[in-house]
């Protein structure tokens, strides 16, 4: 099965929202803690 990222993650009203297999999830939260983490990172 081939799927297009593009058409899985997608924003609205601020939010980001990942909808694998027709279910949405609000992942906005998730992005920002995985940012934070690579920043801390890339800081060393």
């Amino acid at each position: 099965m081939t799927v297009n990222v593009k058409e899985m993650i997608y924003l609205r009203d601020n939010r980001i929202y990942f909808t694998p297999y027709l279910k949405e999830y609000d992942i906005t939260d998730h992005i920002q803690e995985l940012m934070e983490l690579l920043e801390a990172l890339k800081r060393g």
